[in-house]
């Protein structure tokens, strides 16, 4: 099971997600993704994934969809601290092209302040 924590960096929110996020979990995943990406103003969504272990492909389709909604507001969606498994499938599906990785959540955070 998944568990979701949130924050806020300025105007950046923080998800960090950590355990497995199962098929179970895609929909958990995109009800903490809607309270971050529903505002309307624009705003950036920072996914760590440092604590990880394992992601279901319902998990990529919500990180996909919530990079879309942000965007079509001005914001961005950036994913950091991909390792194991999860990094392994990351890199196999080419989720890069989707939005921005980055290895560590300060590289991700000075990427969004740039």
């Amino acid at each position: 099971m998944a568990a979701f924590q949130t924050s806020i960096d300025g105007t950046i929110h923080i998800l960090s997600v950590s355990g497995r996020l199962d098929p179970s979990g895609g929909k958990d995943l995109k009800d903490t993704m809607a309270v971050l990406a529903d505002g309307e103003e624009k705003g950036d969504l920072l996914i760590d994934l440092e604590n990880l272990d394992y992601m279901a492909s319902a998990g990529f389709r919500e990180l996909f969809l919530a990079g879309r909604k942000i965007g079509r507001k001005g914001g961005r969606l950036v994913v950091c601290s991909l390792r194991g498994e999860v990094k392994r499938v990351f890199e196999l599906a080419r989720f890069d092209t989707a939005y921005p990785i980055f290895e560590t959540r300060q590289e991700a955070l000075d990427h969004l302040k740039a």
